[in-house]
Order: C-alpha cells, then structure tokens, then sequence
C-alpha cells in the first residue's frame, strides 16, 4: 500500500514538471534553430551545444567597417599630401603648440548641420614638429658665454645664416677677435649707432679698440622644412682678467615660434580646405 503511494506521488511530480521542461525544450530548440547571433560591430557568435556557450565565429580575414590608422609625418607637405588623399566633410585639424604638432583627425564627428552621428575617430595623421638644424645650432650657444676662440670659430662656422651685419662685417670681427686673443681689455663704450666699442692693451701697452654690434639678425627657419624668418639676438660681452667672454641671447624668440606655428596651422587648412582649432583632445 505504501509503495502504490510513493509511486503515485512521483506521477503527480513528474506530470508537475512537464510544463517547465516543455518550455526550456522548447527554448534549447529555438537555439538550435538559429544559433548564429550578429552584433552591432559585425562579429558573430553561434550557440553551441554542452550548455550552449557562445563561440566566435567571425572570419578571421574580415575587414574592419572603419579605418583605424595613426601616422606620424615629418613636414608640413606630406601632413597636406595625407589629408587630402583621406580626408572627408567630417575631417578636422587641432593645432597644440605646447605639444609641438598638428593633428589631422580624418574621421572626426559630424557637425549639426546634419543628424550628428557618432564617429570612430580613430584615423589621424600627425606632425610632430621639429626644429631646424640651423636653429638647434644657434640656440645651443645662446645664453652661454664663451671664449673669444670659441665664439669666433662658430661665428664663422656659420656666419651664412646672419642677415645682419653683413657677412663682411662679420667676418672681420672674428679676425679681430682671433688677433686679440692675449691682450687686456679696459673698457667699453657704446657708439651713437648702438655698436660698441672695446679698448685693449697688449703685453708692450700699445691701445687699440675694436668695434662690434650689440644686436645681429639672422635668416633662419624655426622648424625644419619651413621657410627662414628673422630672428634678432642681443651680444653679450664681458672683460674679464684672462679675456673678453662673448655670448648672444634671444630677443623675442618666443613670439616669432608662436607666428610661425600658427602661420603653419593656417596654410595647411588653406591647403586642405579644412577647419583647424588651436588646442588639445584628450
């Protein structure tokens, strides 16, 4: 009696459960039936069976939907050469001179002229700007102050970038400089025209006095593959007991980099037909 009991209760059990297991039979047969699922980025995934985990599929040769490209260029015309062959009504330049460069986002977001839509932005092409060898050079011995040997030979090393004085002018000041390497300077004093002179004394107390500029101009390009502009730059001297130290410092320098970048962020627009903001993105 009791075991036509036990085996009663079990039917009434199990005839409860056929409903559930009806449903999740019938759930595992819609997986089944299409066990391919697609998402938004284009990859695929399928059900597999053994608790019908998800499995990747997608062809490993596929395309990506949108280009994902950094380039770093080294001149403002291959910067333009790049954007033109790439870029589009979405494309934008960002102009960071703390960061040095001009960043061309080829992909950038729509404006609100139209249904603004989000982009990959992830297509940029860079000019990491650079400075010219002329200016690293000078920019080396500016604020220093060196020997009369010293500054002479690098005066006439690379006296073809000074727009002012004349080469003559200068030239003959480095002569003078190499003739009174030992002798003894007294004085100095500056000349209507802003020029000062120098008097010295040799070993046999025979005077002489020799004139240079306080100020020299130079026809130098700031980055390199740009044109040269003017820079000025302040002479520097100083009598000392074993010689006359010379040196040089900028004057200005600073605001002609500031006009020469931003003169470049505006031709490469004007040569792209693209907007440019000075600025960063994060």
């Amino acid at each position: 009696m009791i075991n036509l009991q036990k085996e009663e209760n079990t039917m009434q059990n199990n005839e409860a459960n056929l409903p559930k297991q009806s449903l999740d039979a019938a759930i595992e047969a819609a997986r089944l039936a299409d066990p391919v699922i697609g998402g938004d980025d284009g990859r695929q995934h399928a059900f597999v069976p053994d608790g019908f985990t998800l499995k990747d599929i997608s062809d490993p040769n596929i395309l990506p939907e949108h280009i994902s490209q950094t380039v770093v260029v080294d001149d403002r015309d291959s910067l333009t050469n790049y954007v033109n062959r790439f870029s589009d009504g979405r494309s934008i330049l960002i102009a960071d001179y703390d960061a040095g460069l001009i960043r061309a986002h080829l992909d950038w977001h729509t404006d609100n002229s139209t249904e603004m839509t989000r982009q990959h932005a992830s297509h940029t092409a860079t000019l990491k700007l650079r400075n010219s060898e002329e200016y690293d050079r000078w920019n080396k011995m500016e604020g220093e102050m060196h020997s009369q040997e010293e500054f002479a030979l690098f005066i006439e090393e690379n006296v073809s970038d000074i727009s002012d004085p004349d080469h003559s002018v200068m030239l003959e000041i480095c002569r003078d400089l190499e003739a009174t390497q030992d002798v003894s300077f007294k004085s100095g004093i500056r000349l209507e025209n802003g020029d000062r002179t120098f008097v010295y004394e040799d070993e046999t107390k025979v005077k002489g006095d020799m004139i240079v500029p306080t100020e020299i101009g130079l026809s130098i390009p700031v980055y390199r593959g740009e044109e040269p502009v003017d820079i000025r730059a302040k002479f520097r001297f100083r009598p000392t007991a074993s010689g006359l130290q010379l040196g040089f410092r900028w004057h200005r320098v600073e605001y002609m980099r500031q006009a020469t970048f931003n003169a470049m962020a505006q031709q490469t627009a004007e040569n792209t037909g693209r907007p440019y903001y000075f600025g960063r993105t994060s």
